[in-house]
């Protein structure tokens, strides 16, 4: 048997290594992109009424996104847009209601009939396609106050038409949102006013 000296058996490790890069590069690209299961961990209300439920929303609690870090006097304000779809304008200050203003502004589409589950994009594109990343989970019958969550129920947004609501109503929107499948345990205030 020949005998492979230690430098060949180096050379050949070192050649090999760069023909794998592509194919864990290939495997790991194809996970990536492999859809994730759909099954949802929440559950939507039945139906919205789109025309009830445009207008200004405060943002009464929330779980915090790497956006939304440090904001208050938080909104998000929905109107409807000449092809039909939902405009998405969120606003906070930074810090204080005297600090620096942040503003972002995309759009919203249901993707079913009930209008509960939504995708919202703020990139400029924007599909129909299930099983959107706004799913309102609980929704007052007058339409003043709102519990919106994701599939996952990783997300969460206490909104409210006016800055403030009671601890006791904050409280039983929070077990709500529980009930309808939300996490709730990263919640905090938002600082409104």
């Amino acid at each position: 048997m020949p005998r492979i000296g230690v430098r060949h058996a180096l050379h050949a490790r070192h050649t090999r290594l760069p023909l794998l890069m592509p194919v864990v590069l290939v495997v790991l690209v194809a996970a990536a992109c492999t859809p994730m299961s759909t099954t949802a961990r929440t559950t939507t209300v039945p139906s919205v009424d789109v025309a009830r439920y445009l207008g200004t929303w405060y943002e009464i609690a929330s779980v915090k996104q790497f956006f939304s870090v440090g904001l208050v006097n938080t909104t998000a304000t929905y109107s409807l847009l000449p092809d039909g779809n939902i405009k998405v304008a969120n606003a906070g200050r930074y810090l204080s209601a005297a600090g620096p203003l942040s503003t972002v502004v995309g759009s919203a589409v249901p993707v079913d009939t009930t209008n509960s589950r939504l995708n919202v994009s703020f990139t400029g594109t924007n599909s129909a396609n299930p099983p959107g990343n706004y799913w309102v989970v609980a929704l007052d019958p007058d339409y003043q106050w709102a519990v919106v969550s994701d599939p996952s129920g990783l997300s969460c947004f206490v909104l409210s038409r006016t800055p403030t609501i009671s601890p006791e109503l904050l409280a039983d929107l929070l077990a709500q949102a529980r009930a309808a499948g939300v996490n709730t345990s990263g919640v905090t205030r938002t600082p409104q006013g």
